[in-house]
């Protein structure tokens, strides 16, 4: 059986990221470019931490089926952060297997991401204004909620996730890994 031939296509921060997975495409037989046939995945790098909420935001609901997010963190919190945007999957840029199964997932519109916090959808919602530094106020006019609904959810995720303030929950998030 002939596998058919995805594209790639990277979103980038800057061109020097890209060196990050061009070694891994090489082996693999995959091309930075559309193909004449199959699919084609959108993969963004998440280089420097959450640089991939931006394009993210700007993608339809159908861009996004077909995307995979590589991102150097590790902890289950942040990847559910990306993983809401509704995206096949989220990957660390160190696991080459998963890289390489989420590209052929996202040329598909396959969906594999699995939720690892127990944080609901907005709770991750309000997660990632916070990560991108917003306030309160600010977050709530994004929502369209309160404040005090937004203090609710902020307050759920301090807990869920063990942490006692919000600077320690951004500060935990973007460490690179699990606490």
């Amino acid at each position: 059986m002939t596998r058919k031939k995805i594209g790639v296509r990277l979103k980038l921060a800057h061109e020097t990221f890209g060196s990050l997975v061009d070694e891994i495409l090489a082996r693999s037989g995959l091309s930075s470019s559309d193909p004449s046939s199959g699919g084609v995945a959108e993969v963004i790098l998440d280089y420097p931490l959450t640089w991939a909420f931006e394009p993210l935001d700007g993608m339809n609901s159908i861009e996004r089926a077909r995307t995979l997010v590589v991102t150097q963190s590790e902890h289950p919190a942040y990847h559910d952060c990306l993983a809401s945007y509704h995206v096949s999957g989220v990957v660390t840029s160190t696991n080459e297997p998963a890289l390489l199964s989420g590209i052929y997932a996202a040329a598909a519109s396959q969906r594999t991401y699995q939720w690892k916090s127990g944080l609901t959808y907005m709770e991750l919602r309000v997660t990632r204004l916070l990560l991108r530094g917003y306030d309160t106020a600010h977050a709530a006019a994004q929502l369209s909620i309160s404040n005090k609904t937004v203090n609710a959810h902020v307050s759920n995720v301090l807990g869920k996730l063990g942490y006692e303030n919000r600077a320690q929950l951004v500060a935990g998030l973007l460490s690179h890994h699990q606490a």
